[in-house]
């Protein structure tokens, strides 16, 4: 199954498995971070600027909460 979520600005999110962490993509399909809802870590893998980075992150922690 694969839940696809609104795109946010020129990101998209995507979880590719139904417990599995959310994927950040950009408008290329480029994995640049997955996040971990059970301890709500973002791990980025590309650079990203930082305005970006924490719009990303707080928009990722409102709409997945940690699971605790």
């Amino acid at each position: 199954m694969r839940d696809e979520h609104p795109t946010f600005g020129s990101f998209r999110f995507k979880r590719s498995k139904a417990d599995g962490c959310i994927q950040v993509l950009n408008e290329g399909s480029y994995v640049m971070a997955e996040y971990n809802e059970r301890t709500g870590v973002v791990k980025w893998q590309r650079v990203v600027l930082s305005t970006q980075r924490e719009k990303v992150e707080k928009w990722l922690v409102e709409h997945f909460p940690v699971q605790g």
